[in-house]
């Protein structure tokens, strides 16, 4: 007898990167275009990744002309990636300022430098180069109006910091084919477009952004624990200083206030352990008490307070981005399960289910 066919596989959602591109395609055109439970099968699969149609966009009136919108948007994925690597080759290719600012000869010598075996274009090559990316970096980055609107595109941050970036590349272009032409300036010191370049391609992929979010919100922890640190090594250094001043130590070593500060905190990373404190423990065995002492809070303590400081803050910025991360998973399955239940029944019947379970295999 054969044996039936389960309603769900065990084949997980996380298929092949080729085959999962494939369903974010076919998943957004079901949001579209399907019937309830495919709909609200797509739905589901939706909540697991976040990844397709965005989730503000599906309760909008214009919903069918939003979703044509963004099926043309996905279908430049290919082109989109590839410029946001062609931006960061682009930093390897374009020859530094310092080459044509101090030596005509200097990038020349590659072993001198170490530039590497890489060719450089030429001023009037990378320009091009740039302005074809940046041309394409601003389809990718206006495009999205075309599916959320100017309301949504525009309350988003990461939107409103891509547009402000892009306004800054814009004007160092400028600036730079000013200086490439020599009609304005002979001089440029500084571009700050290979800088801006590496945040786009951060900002582009969610792992990275998600990094750099939790980054950000750990910064006020950072500065706190750099305080604590800056404190620790100012005190130790002045009492250091006092302590040694007519000592042997005082006349070798710790000279000023700004040199006994350099080396004890060279010491906190015992770097210089035990040769920045060896002529005070020639003058008196007793002074060594001073210098362990300071290694062990340095070391054993404040880096471990440190370490656990950092580690609390990881978490709770962990935890709050999990939490939106639920929330909006919440949001879309509530709307895949008021898809099936028209009659606000609360629940699922037997049939329901079953009809869901069948789109769902298809995930």
């Amino acid at each position: 007898m054969e044996k039936e066919k389960p309603l769900l596989s065990g084949e997980s959602s996380r298929a092949t990167a080729a085959g999962r591109k494939r369903e974010h395609h076919n998943r957004s055109e079901a949001i579209a275009y399907g019937s309830p439970f495919e709909k609200a099968a797509a739905l589901v699969d939706l909540a697991e990744d976040g990844i397709g149609l965005p989730e503000q966009i599906l309760d909008q009136s214009n919903f069918q002309s939003a979703a044509k919108s963004y099926f043309v948007f996905i279908q430049f994925d290919f082109i989109w990636s590839l410029n946001y690597f062609a931006m960061i080759i682009l930093n390897f290719l374009e020859k530094p300022l310092w080459c044509t600012n101090y030596s005509t000869d200097s990038c020349n010598d590659r072993d001198y430098y170490f530039l590497g075996q890489l060719p450089y274009l030429s001023g009037g090559e990378s320009l091009i180069y740039e302005g074809i990316s940046l041309f394409i970096l601003v389809i990718h980055t206006f495009f999205p109006i075309s599916y959320e609107g100017y309301h949504l595109y525009w309350k988003s941050l990461l939107n409103r910091l891509k547009v402000a970036l892009l306004l800054i590349w814009v004007a160092d272009i400028l600036v730079y084919a000013l200086y490439l032409s020599s009609g304005g300036f002979d001089y440029l010191p500084f571009r700050i477009a290979p800088y801006i370049r590496v945040v786009f391609f951060m900002l582009n992929f969610r792992e990275l952004r998600a990094t750099i979010c939790i980054l950000a919100g750990m910064l006020s922890t950072y500065l706190n624990v750099l305080a604590l640190v800056l404190l620790f090594l100012l005190f130790s250094s002045w009492l250091a200083y006092v302590m040694f001043e007519d000592t042997q130590q005082g006349k070798i070593v710790f000279t000023s206030y700004g040199t006994t500060l350099y080396q004890m905190f060279v010491l906190f990373t015992t770097s210089n352990n035990p040769d920045v404190w060896i002529p005070a423990y020639k003058a008196s065995r007793w002074f060594v008490l001073f210098f362990v002492l300071y290694i062990l809070l340095g070391v054993y303590f404040v880096t471990s307070l440190i370490l656990a400081v950092v580690y609390d803050s990881f978490k709770d910025q962990l935890a709050k981005q999990v939490s939106v991360m639920d929330s909006s998973r919440r949001r879309i399955l509530e709307k895949a399960f008021n898809l099936i239940d028209k009659n606000n029944h609360g629940f699922l019947d037997k049939e329901q289910c079953i009809q869901l379970f069948e789109e769902l295999n298809k995930y």
